[in-house]
């Protein structure tokens, strides 16, 4: 499985270098979109102008969109406060993909550099 973040979403859709490289994996069958990142995105639509809606049915048309189960939510805190004590800049949003995608065994697609540098993610 394979849990798609924000960022690589964004390049898609800009149809950027990096863009590129997810559109490669938009054919695979596991993929996973966490709600976290459907916030995310509605709000770069709202400044960028961009369709939302029609973000949105791609983005469902290629991935299952994965809500916020308790255990899930329960991780987060852990998570943000491991990775901030780390790096001292580090989201809760990306706390909660990190949560998501361990929930599930999954790696993370993104270009984030708070994910570099850890197994469990592919780089874009």
């Amino acid at each position: 499985m394979i849990v798609v973040d924000t960022f690589a979403w964004v390049e898609y859709f800009l149809g950027s270098k990096k863009g590129k490289i997810v559109e490669e994996y938009l054919n695979e069958k596991d993929l996973v979109t966490p709600s976290i990142v459907l916030i995310e995105l509605s709000c770069k639509s709202a400044k960028e102008n961009w369709n939302f809606s029609e973000l949105l049915s791609f983005i469902k048309s290629k991935s299952n969109i994965l809500g916020l189960k308790e255990s899930v939510i329960a991780k987060c805190g852990k998570i943000y406060i491991r990775e901030r004590s780390k790096k001292g800049k580090f989201g809760m949003n990306d706390a909660t993909i990190w949560a998501v995608a361990e929930s599930i065994n999954a790696k993370i697609l993104t270009g984030d550099e708070h994910f570099k540098d850890y197994k469990e993610v592919i780089m874009i």
